[in-house]
């Protein structure tokens, strides 16, 4: 078996290499101005050697030093700050609106370090903030696109429905349909707008209150039975197989993830459809699978249900406005969880959600 290299965070800390072209440039220049002196006098002083000579000499000598040392340390200095002018033009970019700029970093020709010195390492956080800063900026007028194009379709939905409505001349039962699509589209709006403040509440929460010791058994059930009206609506049989299991956990963040996946469950499946539901424990985790027999979806469009307002073709045939996978996702993660799909094509979909068990039971 080949030996394991250690791999130190640096190759070169700045420290040492300060220190290391410090005394370079003294032994150098010293060396110089003696051999300049000492060779200046064999050849071109013919007289005795006096107090006065070597007085001077020295002086020569000291002069010579701090010359050539000038020199020497002004240009071994370049390696050293122009990267840290590079950063500071980088940061500069950065604060005008730039987040593609990127900072040149030296190969690595050795891979038991991370890092040439602490000015790379700088530049390698630098990039990091700098790709991230981008995909935030992205990710910011992305959610600003889809906020106004969600927004917009059912705001200028109501206000044509209202015109109409203002205009006259309609007929009892057409007055009775317009304001029903009204009031549809008004739930629309309204409940866009309140998932939206469930993001921003949550993707703003650190920390998450887990208190509350449960049976994921009797959650699940109670979260069916919020949802009756929906699936007895639609005829639709559920097979649940639930083991008695407890966990310490957030109850309510909980119970909204649970109720967000039946509730999609329903949705998209066919009238007289089957729903099952199963709980077990896998060695340390809670594992909870929510499978329909609905439409299901094309394999390429399964990782991105979890983005913020994804809604393939499949969703558009049914109301809702993408954000509901994405807040299920956000707390299952908070709740130091894990979720995952499986779906096909006019098949069904299944959700698995994978809780820690150990950590937090008695």
């Amino acid at each position: 078996m080949s030996k394991r290299v250690k791999k130190h965070r640096l190759k070169r800390p700045l420290n040492t290499y300060v220190a290391q072209i410090s005394i370079t440039t003294l032994v150098i220049t010293c060396l110089t101005s003696c051999i300049l002196v000492c060779g200046g006098i064999l050849f071109f002083y013919q007289g005795a050697f006096t107090g006065e000579v070597v007085l001077l000499s020295c002086i020569i000598v000291c002069s010579l030093t701090m010359i050539i040392g000038g020199f020497l340390i002004a240009f071994g200095t370049r390696h050293l700050t122009a990267p840290i002018i590079e950063v500071s033009n980088a940061a500069k970019e950065i604060a005008q609106g730039n987040f593609q700029v990127e900072i040149p970093r030296e190969e690595k020709s050795n891979p038991s370090y991370e890092y040439v010195d602490e000015i790379d390492e700088l530049a390698d956080h630098f990039n990091r903030m700098a790709k991230e800063l981008n995909r935030m900026d992205y990710m910011r007028k992305e959610f600003m696109s889809n906020v106004s194009h969600e927004v917009k379709t059912p705001a200028a939905a109501i206000t044509g429905f209202t015109e109409i409505l203002i205009d006259g001349g309609l007929t009892e039962e057409e007055e009775k349909e317009y304001l029903a699509l009204v009031n549809e589209e008004s739930i629309r709006l309204s409940s866009l707008c309140e998932n939206m403040l469930r993001m921003s509440r949550l993707d703003n929460q650190v920390i998450v209150g887990i208190k509350d010791y449960i049976r994921i058994d009797e959650q699940l059930r109670k979260a069916a039975i919020l949802l009756s009206d929906k699936w007895q609506g639609k005829q639709i049989d559920f097979e649940v197989k639930l083991e008695e299991n407890r966990i310490m956990t957030n109850q309510d963040l909980l119970l909204e993830v649970w109720i967000n996946l039946i509730d999609n469950a329903i949705k998209y499946s066919n009238e007289g459809g089957s729903i099952s539901i199963s709980e077990y424990r896998r060695e340390n985790r809670i594992i909870v699978e929510i499978a329909d027999e609905g439409i299901g979806m094309k394999k390429e469009k399964i990782p991105k249900i979890f983005d913020q307002f994804y809604q393939c073709e499949e969703s558009h045939k049914k109301k809702g406005n993408g954000l509901g996978l994405s807040i299920v996702k956000r707390i299952v993660h908070m709740l130091s969880g894990e979720i995952s799909c499986e779906s096909e094509y006019g098949k069904g979909t299944r959700m698995t959600v994978s809780l820690p068990d150990e950590e937090h039971s008695f």
